[in-house]
């Protein structure tokens, strides 16, 4: 490694001085914290220093039973494994750790100082599991820990920290090819670091440069990962990214020479600071670069440098990728055992952690490997692995049309490969069995188009010997998959017409309240006035009172129950006298956030009745239950997803010991009714957070 000599002794002068403090302290709490300060001045020259120091932290802290300080260790440690080795199986056991030491203190500490202290650490935590949630595809949890971490940031006004939210809310749209709402939250983000936050430039810069790059705009991506260079504050990590991402496009565009001169001055960074993290970045690109040369020994030898390293961190993702590359590199290079060897390995572990776009090109390269072999029932049974799990994510956007093209290439494939004679007896059975699992399976309602596409099968076979038992199976495949899809959907229309009928009989008995015994209440109250009038007596005055009270309880649950008029009204202005009116009615703290206000105001009745019905019920959840002083509400809405946040700083509540009342069963059934999802966020002594996201 080279070292500026300069600043080389500067910073050994710094440690020999943090050193020489601790042989002169006496407190633990301090002890640990030098031990932490003299492992981050070590980060840039000396790994197993840094991880030494680190550990001295831990071990004192847990010695002295010191727990913030147990979490600041863990904190600083499970970055090193993330930066130094790109382990996230050793970062999440120590920021696990952190977290549950953390939200304890949350609970004890009275102090606002400290609180905000504990805050700051857990946005930091929340943000590691984020990214760990992210790293082995689990896009749900990760966004649930990146909002967590927002919710604090905005209590404690921390711009960068909201900042930081915003940029992983990026990373995790983009992982989930929602490119819009990525495009969004960095701009958000690079909003508040442009004022703020100058150092953190660089990150917000790659991910919009990512951004522009997916929608093949290859100039703009540039541009963003040029920006990089122009920081005043070098972080070589973000150098190499943007160098190797750079190269990645000018690849895309055949404009080798370009691609290898931004590949080779991210590996000069890469081994001259040891950057583990970006080195597997790099040897990917290298090794892609190699291969599309044609210089297979090469490209060879960059992915199983690559996989030494994968497996040295167990980073399942990486193996999986990289054993597919190399498997591909010996299928052009004829070595088809070898290939299969890798691609059967490739295809479980991608299978194992779910990266189904990586299984399937699994599939499809055994597929193809087995029919060179002329292994044509192994080749059969790979192809159908592979046409199914591609089924199953690019079905998402057109099923019908990706089904009728399938339908047809089987039976183009199928022709060519299945010689050998089929068992006609065996093939018939097999499909009647099939036929009688799907008649179980799916309601009565579809039993009959069932029956019917099972017997167009039948008479299929009959013209189509050598080829029928195949695509009878892949037949009642589909069909079953069907079926089960229309089940769903005739649960949520079961569903959607129950919440309409309960909206209806609101609006019936709102009605008798109001009409009935309200004017039956009000009737009561003249003629006693009248009375009174005659004889003045106290008794009838009190009874009077107690009659008007009970007058406008009446009016007031009459009014509740009625539902909302929508149509021709504004909705945020609805939510927004909803609010109010509670407002004025107790001494209860509450605000309202929205974010795109006009695309809120244009979603369909059925949504904006729904989502007032779910604040209403919350509202009068958190008033009846919760003892908190503080209610806040957040309504975001991207391009395919509307998303309700409502929080407290009540009581709160075990959700694993606590069963759900009527209201909030009845907000899990709205929420599934629109195909939504629900999390219950709630620990005794802090308060609860209802997150409802909603497509749309």
């Amino acid at each position: 490694m080279a070292f500026n000599i300069p600043s080389f002794y500067a910073q050994t002068s710094k440690i020999d001085s943090l050193k020489g403090v601790v042989l002169k302290t006496t407190s633990d709490t301090s002890i640990t914290k030098l031990y932490i300060a003299i492992g981050t001045e070590f980060e840039k020259s000396n790994a197993d220093s840094t991880f030494a120091y680190y550990n001295k932290a831990l071990i004192k802290a847990k010695k002295e039973n010191l727990q913030l300080e147990i979490a600041d260790a863990d904190i600083v440690l499970a970055k090193y494994f993330i930066m130094h080795f790109n382990d996230y199986k050793k970062a999440y056991v120590f920021t696990t750790d952190a977290k549950n030491i953390l939200e304890k203190l949350l609970l004890k500490e009275k102090s606002k100082i400290e609180i905000k202290k504990i805050q700051e650490k857990l946005i930091s935590v929340y943000s590691g599991l984020s990214i760990y949630y992210s790293n082995i595809g689990n896009n749900d949890m990760s966004t649930f820990y990146t909002k967590k971490g927002l919710r604090f940031a905005k209590i404690i006004k921390n711009s960068n920290l909201i900042a930081r939210s915003y940029y992983n809310l990026g990373i995790q749209s983009l992982n989930t090819n929602n490119f819009s709402a990525a495009l969004n939250w960095f701009l958000l983000s690079l909003k508040i670091r442009e004022k703020n936050d100058k150092k953190n430039l660089h990150e917000v810069y790659i991910g919009l440069g990512d951004v522009y790059s997916n929608l093949k705009k290859y100039s703009k991506a540039v541009e963003y990962y040029s920006k990089v260079f122009t920081l005043p504050n070098t972080n070589y990590d973000a150098n190499v990214r943007s160098y190797i991402a750079t190269g990645n496009i000018y690849l895309k565009q055949n404009e080798t020479a370009k691609a290898l001169a931004f590949f080779t001055k991210a590996e000069v960074l890469v081994e001259k600071y040891h950057l583990k993290r970006s080195q597997v970045m790099l040897y990917n690109s290298l090794g892609i670069y190699h291969q599309i040369m044609g210089n297979n020994d090469l490209a060879l030898q960059y992915f199983f440098d690559l996989l030494t390293i994968g497996e040295q961190t167990q980073k399942k993702e990486v193996i999986a990728i990289t054993k597919l590359s190399i498997a591909s590199i010996y299928e052009k290079k004829n070595n088809d055992k070898m290939a299969i060897q890798f691609a059967s390995s490739a295809s479980q572990l991608a299978k194992e952690i779910s990266r189904f776009n990586t299984y399937w090109a699994c599939e499809q390269l055994l597929s193809t490997l087995y029919e060179k072999q002329k292994l044509h029932q192994l080749a059969l049974h790979h192809y159908k692995k592979f046409i199914t799990t591609r089924d199953s994510i690019e079905n998402k956007i057109n099923t019908e049309k990706i089904v009728k093209a399938e339908m047809n290439y089987e039976f183009e494939k199928k022709e060519l490969i299945a010689k050998a004679k089929q068992d006609k007896a065996r093939a018939v059975a097999l499909q009647e069995l099939n036929k009688q699992k799907l008649i179980r399976n799916s309601i009565a309602g579809f039993s009959l188009l069932i029956v019917i596409l099972s017997i167009i099968i039948v008479l299929n076979y009959k013209k189509r010997a050598k080829i029928s038992k195949a695509l009878a199976q892949k037949s009642e495949e589909l069909y079953q998959q069907k079926a089960v899809e229309l089940i769903k959907n005739e649960q949520v229309k079961s569903m959607r017409n129950y919440i309409k009928g309960e909206e209806n009989e609101r609006s019936r008995i709102a009605s008798e309240l109001h009409d009935g015994i309200g004017g039956s209440l009000s009737a009561i109250k003249l003629k006693l006035s009248k009375i009174a009038e005659e004889d003045k007596n106290e008794q009838i005055e009190k009874v009077i009172k107690n009659v008007d009270i009970l007058y406008h309880d009446v009016r007031s649950i009459s009014h509740n129950l009625i539902t909302p008029q929508l149509k021709d009204s504004i909705f945020i202005e609805v939510i927004n006298n909803l609010v109010n009116d509670i407002k004025e009615a107790t001494s209860l703290e509450i605000t309202l956030e929205y974010l795109e206000e006009d695309k809120i105001n244009q979603l369909s009745e059925e949504i904006q009745v729904t989502v007032y019905r779910m604040i209403q019920e919350l509202l009068k959840n958190s008033i009846a239950h919760s003892n908190g002083t503080k209610i806040e509400i957040n309504v975001t809405k991207f391009e395919h997803e509307l998303n309700l946040v409502i929080e407290d700083n009540g009581a709160g509540f075990d959700t694993s010991k606590k069963k759900l009342g009527i209201g909030l069963r009845n907000l899990e059934a709205r929420t599934k009714a629109l195909g939504g999802k629900l999390i219950i966020d709630s620990v005794i002594g802090r308060g609860s957070a209802f997150n409802i996201t909603i497509p749309c």
